[in-house]
């Protein structure tokens, strides 16, 4: 079960399982912006990401409303090569940079814009998003991937939420390739046909 561990009261340490076996951490100074990675639609979206590590090789990766930058951190110790990451609030993309210095990474990228602002694709496009959110930008989550992409959403309740999604991301030719629940939340992972 993946667990924050407290290092100070104010640094999380947030665990990995590597693709290579072995584990990590990466450590989470919060502040305004949302996650400190203990919050289970986190818990339950790094979880996913470290499967989809384990099976396949992912050399991009986009993570939109990137927050204190907890994910990108993860996908880059996981083993991308490149993280974008995204946020619309500038005080989340202040934090972002200074957990993702704190941690030693300097494959990713923090950005304040939109989704419309990015013009690349991605092999891994995540988004901790809540449900409204998610579905708003379904489209351009979509045209951000690369063919056989995999996109990673999570920040969606289990109950009534997971079928609106599921019947969104599958009208416009994304399958589901994965699911995982905790505490009531679920990540959910897509692939582009």
């Amino acid at each position: 079960m993946l667990f924050c561990r407290e290092s100070s009261p104010s640094i999380s340490n947030v665990p990995l399982k590597l693709p290579n076996g072995g584990e990590g951490f990466i450590q989470i100074e919060p502040g305004e912006a949302f996650g400190r990675g203990n919050q289970p639609s986190t818990m339950v979206c790094i979880k996913v990401m470290e499967s989809i590590f384990k099976e396949r090789k992912v050399e991009n990766v986009l993570d939109v409303g990137c927050g204190t930058g907890v994910l990108s951190i993860c996908a880059a110790l996981l083993g991308a090569n490149m993280v974008l990451a995204l946020d619309v609030d500038p005080i989340a993309v202040e934090e972002a940079r200074i957990n993702i210095k704190k941690n030693g990474f300097t494959n990713i990228q923090v950005v304040y814009d939109s989704l419309k602002g990015v013009h690349e694709k991605f092999d891994l496009v995540i988004a901790n998003l809540g449900m409204t959110e998610i579905l708003n930008i379904s489209d351009e989550l979509k045209y951000k991937l690369k063919d056989e992409g995999l996109l990673l959403l999570s920040g969606i309740w289990l109950d009534g939420q997971k079928e609106m999604v599921v019947n969104r991301f599958q009208e416009l030719g994304l399958y589901l390739d994965e699911e995982l629940y905790e505490g009531g939340w679920i990540a959910l992972s897509f692939k582009l046909n």
